[in-house]
């Protein structure tokens, strides 16, 4: 399989070095040199092909997938673009390319099933395997709650950490407790000595129905970064840890340690990208695990990311605990919304114009024509909204409802 970079993201890095070695035929062969952060993903790569645009990837022949990250407004108009021509991409996250891209690239998935893969790196790591097999496997008994832990450097203490750091690393947390424990649908937050120039902690806790509370936290802390997940049940406890900005997950518990390989890891996450695109060009039944995977399901809990740092400042913000009600992004699902809102307006400013037109047919005595004009003032938006409800059926639904149809 034949690769194209477009990514400045210095997590893409194990990626591209398995590449390099060319392991089970897959290799990289072109790069699109954007940023001085790009030029550094790929320094010492030799039989590359550079390219100065991302448009150059659109007219070859010869690339097979895209790997897209960083948050450069370049590389995030190249991933829509990409995505449109039909162009498989793996994804590197990051919270600041933000859920509105993350949406887009929603609806380019359901309007021509192109492959739309994100990388959660503990999905691969033999460590982040073990644990959730031990938790599965009832190894721990019954879990009764994760804890996840971690500092970021900063240089003296009490410097405040900024929000956009914060969520950069929530985002790439926030999946472990879902992928781990199950569907999260409740998230409060909460920020510590928050300022305009940054907080010294936040903490967000999710919650859901038969699920075990989930806590994550973070604060800054001079010398190196830390990481620890504890996972505690009635039968025993483990930890993962991770050292470092390193992605790689050291799994603990009374009877055994493992330690993942950031290499090895790399390697099964390219096998599992492979693995999904060839199942998105045949025929699988669409109710089987391995299509839905294909099909998107990944990119909906990359949305789920998203939407939940996004429900964490609304919590933080009104001082609540917030419901998360997912719902597959689509032409019928964005449509629904806009009418639910505008319906709901309509109808306030009709009351209040009936009320209007009242009060002046009883004060003012007026001609039978201007009666009828002001009846057509206040009823007819209405009318019109109603009449506008006959577009749904031209809307079209997301892969998720087109698959519970069939």
């Amino acid at each position: 399989m034949r690769f194209a970079l477009l990514c400045d993201d210095p997590l893409a890095l194990p990626i591209v070095e398995s590449l390099n070695s060319q392991v089970d035929g897959q290799r990289l062969t072109h790069a699109v040199r954007i940023t001085p952060e790009a030029d550094l993903l790929l320094h010492g790569l030799t039989d590359l092909r550079f390219v100065e645009h991302w448009e150059d990837l659109l007219v070859s022949k010869e690339i097979d997938a895209v790997i897209i990250g960083g948050k450069h407004p370049k590389i995030l108009e190249g991933a829509k673009q990409i995505a449109t021509a039909g162009i498989p991409i793996l994804f590197i996250p990051q919270a600041e390319q933000g859920s509105t891209l993350a949406y887009e690239l929603s609806l380019i998935h359901d309007d021509n099933q192109v492959l739309l893969w994100p990388l959660f790196w503990h999905r691969f790591d033999q460590g982040a395997l073990r644990l959730k097999r031990a938790m599965s496997d009832g190894e721990l008994g019954q879990i009764q709650f994760l804890q996840l832990q971690r500092t970021i450097p900063i240089l003296t203490p009490g410097t405040p950490i900024s929000q956009s750091q914060v969520d950069g690393e929530l985002l790439h947390d926030i999946d472990l407790p879902r992928w781990l424990a199950g569907d999260y649908d409740q998230v409060t937050g909460l920020r510590t000595a928050a300022t305009s120039e940054g907080l010294q902690m936040q903490s967000v806790v999710l919650a859901g129905r038969g699920l075990p509370e989930s806590n994550w936290s973070i604060s800054g802390s001079p010398g190196l970064a830390e990481w620890k997940l504890i996972v505690r049940g009635d039968l025993g406890v483990a930890t993962l840890t991770r050292d470092g900005n390193s992605r790689r997950w050291i799994f603990e518990s009374k009877q055994e340690r493992v330690e993942g390989d950031r290499q090895q890891t790399a390697r099964e996450a390219l096998s599992a990208f492979a693995h999904s695109l060839s199942l998105s060009r045949e025929s699988v039944p669409a109710t089987s695990s391995s299509a839905n995977v294909a099909r998107g399901s990944l990119w909906g809990d990359l949305v789920k990311c998203f939407e939940t740092i996004d429900a964490t400042h609304r919590s933080v913000r009104r001082r609540r605990t917030i419901e998360l009600h997912f719902e597959p992004m689509s032409e019928r699902a964005i449509f629904k919304t806009q009418m639910t809102a505008i319906g709901c307006a309509l109808l306030v400013a009709t009351f209040l114009l009936t009320l209007v037109y009242l009060g002046i047919a009883s004060l003012i005595p007026l001609p039978g024509y201007a009666l009828i004009g002001l009846r057509a003032l206040v009823f007819g938006p209405l009318v019109l909204f109603l009449l506008a409800q006959i577009l749904l059926p031209l809307t079209r639904p997301s892969s998720a409802e087109k698959t519970s149809t069939r």
